[in-house]
This record gives C-alpha cells, structure tokens and sequence, in this order.
C-alpha cells in the first residue's frame, strides 16, 4: 500500500522514497531467504520437494525479488525525467540499467513460469501435449518487452562507451568530480543494497573500456530491439499503454541503428561529425543525432 501512495506522489518525492524502499526490501528478502533456509535448507537440495509450504515460500522470495528490480529501474528511470544525469554520465547510467533489467526480466519470466505451472497443475488436462509444449517454450510477450528495454539499454551503453574511448571530446573529465565519484554519488542506494550482486564501478570499467566503432560494427543491439517491438506489437493490441510504448521503442531503436551505421562508418575519420542525445521520441530511451558541424 505505502508503494502505491508513494507512485501516486511527484517525481521527486517517487525516487526519495523508492530509495528508501530499496534497502528496507533488500532486508526482507534477505530475511526471508534466511529463514526458508532455516525451515527447508538449501532451494537445490529441495527443489523436487512437492511441499505446498516450501512453494509458497519460494514464490514469495521470486516475488520480493522480482518487486526490488521493478523499484531499482524505476529508481534509475526517475533519474532522466528529472535531469539528474548529465550526457557524460549517460553511459554509465545505462550500463546500471542493463543490469538491473537483466536481472527483473529474469525474474519476471520465473514469476511468470511458477505462476503458469501452478495453473497447468490445477487444470491437469492433457489433451495435446505437443502444443503445449510449443507453448510453454515460447517467451512470454512481457518478457520479449522486456528485452527490447535490455538491447536499447545495452545498444546506448555500447555506443556511448566507443564515442567515449574513440572521440576525444566525449572523455572530458570533470574538474569536480572523478568518474568513479560519479558512479557512487548516482548508485550508491542501489550498491549499498547489492542491487543487482557484483556490480560495481570496476566491473563498469571492465564492460566498456573496449568498445571501439570496430566492435560496434559487429552487433547492432538497436536492431534486436526494432525487431522484437515489431513481433510483439500483436501481444499488446488490447493494452493501448503498451502499445504506444513498443511504438517509442520502435522509433528509437530505428534512428538509433541508423546513427549506429553512420558513426561507425565515419566517426574516426571525420572530425566534423557532432553526436548528441534527444529525448524527442522516448522519456528516459535516448535518441541519437549525428550531425555534421
């Protein structure tokens, strides 16, 4: 219920509190995992167990989990809508976001498949279990949705990080503060609850210190999301809300890939080639404008 109010509240008051909540969540899952240890040990050594309770159990630390990672994204979400990252920042800040919409759109599709196995075992028919099968091996449209968030994330992060290690004028250090400063005073709330586990600012290091237009060359991440907001379109056609978000995400994945091909093909060699980030067609999804000066 108080996560119900505090979504109804402003931006600003939202993230203070979503902060918040991240660390009293953290808690209880880690509570909660104690004491489903303590009751049932270790989840791989009891996983066959048909215990109703320790079901119940699992479902409930899935759904905990799965509540903290929808906080942790809107938490970083909240972060464009108010300014708080600037256009230096936004690899790092998308890089986090890949993270963390790795780990919810994990737990979204165990969520999804504990809650349609428990409805396939209530029902207990099988009339045609090669189509249910099919079925079941089929990712679910909010997961696919999910993963178009995960290639966009992944796509900007990429691109940012070669324009940063290939163009001089993307890596201008602040007088103020280092890199690594900027990365604890935007995810501290979130590494201070372990959100997602093993990430930190050198593991950010390591993912994007590499990438060069050569490496951006070989994999177009904008493309994946062009076509997985295409494919999915048909699973949403009764939810108005999601269907004009897959159209933003379409958009910007398609100007994105295009912006991709032109940097990549002239970003080295020619030194007139301007890049910025406009949120013309997506709130917190960048679009990528190249520009001759």
């Amino acid at each position: 219920m108080n996560l119900l109010k505090i979504l109804c509240t402003n931006a600003a008051w939202q993230r203070r509190k979503l902060g918040k909540f991240l660390q009293d969540w953290r808690v209880i899952y880690v509570q909660l995992e104690l004491a489903f240890k303590n009751e049932y040990g270790e989840v791989s050594s009891s996983s066959n167990d048909e215990n109703t309770c320790m079901k119940i159990f699992q479902h409930i630390l899935l759904w905990v989990e799965e509540q903290t990672y929808w906080m942790a994204f809107r938490f970083l979400i909240l972060g464009f809508e108010l300014e708080l990252y600037s256009t230096g920042e936004y690899c790092m800040v998308y890089w986090y976001l890949y993270a963390v919409l790795i780990k919810l759109t994990e737990k979204t599709h165990l969520m999804m498949a504990v809650s349609h196995d428990t409805a396939k075992r209530k029902g207990k028919k099988k009339k045609d279990s090669a189509k249910d099968l099919a079925r079941e091996s089929r990712i679910p449209p909010a997961v696919l949705f999910l993963q178009c968030y995960i290639c966009l994330a992944e796509g900007l992060t990429m691109m940012l990080a070669a324009l940063r290690n290939e163009i001089p004028v993307f890596h201008s250090p602040s007088p103020f503060n280092t890199e690594h400063e900027k990365f604890v005073q935007h995810f501290e709330l979130l590494q201070r609850a372990c959100i997602p586990n093993h990430v930190s600012y050198p593991s950010y290091k390591e993912s994007t210190t590499h990438a060069r237009f050569s490496t951006l060359a070989m994999y177009n991440y904008f493309k994946d999301a062009q076509r997985i907001a295409k494919e999915v379109k048909s699973s949403f056609s009764n939810d108005p809300e999601r269907l004009a978000e897959l159209r933003k995400l379409e958009q910007v994945a398609e100007h994105n890939s295009v912006a991709q091909n032109v940097i990549c093909r002239l970003g080295a060699l020619d030194p007139s080639l301007k890049v910025s980030f406009e949120f013309s067609h997506h709130p917190f999804f960048a679009t990528v404008v190249v520009k001759r000066s």
